[in-house]
């Protein structure tokens, strides 16, 4: 089995399947219903819960809802949830991407090959009723599209696929086909090409997501525009406060470059206090890049906490990223 399948960091499949369970409802909710796919890109879940507390538990949309709250607030809860959802509903495509989200959370938690290649198939059957259910979902297209491209064929995966699946969402969703090609440059280290796909995926976004604009800034960095990236990453967390990877990327770039270190200190600090998302940037990584800021800054006492709190939560993460460039070792948002 490949390390992109068993990565505990966010591969091309987990975001994709990410962005399925936060897009999933996607004109499939009812009129008056909040918009779910915005709350969830822009964290901002209180309207959900309002609608909640007095919507009917019968529909699809009211399951979709409540499930997606689920994976991110009490995770444990969010199978038996589907579970029910699904018998109910059998037919939704929406909360068929969601299980495939909680069979690929069972994935990057199994021991052992055997147990994680058939989890990995798990998935790739989920992915593929979804389509079965709705084949111009673009949520699913692009979910599946990371699926194949990430997983061996041993565990499902059908990289032949991809190119098909690629046209058919580029025709029916122009920006998550630019999103996906995004993807597909960065993991072949083509940083010009991704920075076109990101900037063509944002400027088709309908929704303006914040994650997506993380990637754009994250890319801007990569190819060695640091303050454009740092400049962009300030304006989103201006936009959208509570997107919680924009603070710690405003850090991480901040510590890329050669300004003052006391915003980027300030930055990852309002991160670790922030909720956790699923996906979201380690804490532990976020706490190494605390060290080297504070380091910069003149507090060894400070940097040396911060990195000896890093590795009490996750001291093999903290080895890799203190002995190679953090660049590489950046989480996707």
């Amino acid at each position: 089995m490949t390390a992109s399948v068993l990565s505990m960091r966010p591969t091309a499949a987990r975001y994709l399947l990410l962005a399925a369970v936060a897009l999933g409802a996607v004109g499939m909710v009812r009129a008056e219903a909040p918009d779910l796919a915005r709350a969830l890109a822009f964290r901002d879940l209180e309207p959900v819960r309002a609608w909640l507390a007095d919507a009917p538990e019968s529909t699809a949309a009211v399951w979709r809802a409540r499930a997606a709250l689920a994976r991110i607030e009490s995770a444990d809860t969010v199978e038996d949830l589907l579970d029910a959802a699904r018998a109910a509903h059998p037919d939704d495509a929406g909360l068929v991407l969601q299980q495939a989200a909680t069979a690929l959370d069972e994935l990057d938690a199994g021991d052992g090959r055997f147990e994680r290649m058939r989890e990995a198939r798990a998935v790739g059957r989920l992915l593929e009723h979804a389509l079965e259910l709705d084949p111009d979902h673009p949520e699913a297209l692009a979910a599946a599209i990371g699926f194949h491209r990430d997983v061996p064929r041993i565990a499902g995966g059908r990289e032949d696929r991809v190119p098909a699946l690629v046209a058919r969402l580029a025709e029916i969703a122009p920006a998550h086909a630019a999103r996906v090609r995004f993807e597909a440059a960065r993991r072949a280290g083509r940083d010009a090409a991704a920075l076109e796909a990101i900037d063509r995926a944002v400027r088709l976004d309908p929704l303006q997501r914040p994650g997506w604009r993380v990637l754009q800034a994250a890319t801007l960095g990569r190819v060695g525009r640091v303050d454009d990236a740092v400049a962009q990453l300030e304006a989103l967390v201006a936009d959208v406060p509570a997107y919680g990877p924009a603070w710690y990327h405003l850090g991480r770039w901040i510590s890329a470059g050669e300004g003052p270190p006391e915003r980027g200190i300030e930055a990852l600090q309002r991160y670790l206090l922030m909720p956790s998302w699923p996906g979201d940037p380690g804490v532990a990584v976020a706490l190494v890049e605390l060290a080297a800021l504070k380091r910069r800054a003149g507090d060894a006492e400070g940097a040396r906490r911060a990195l000896d709190q890093a590795r009490i939560l996750d001291p093999v993460a903290v080895d890799e990223v203190v002995d190679e460039p953090v660049d590489d070792k950046a989480p996707i948002p």
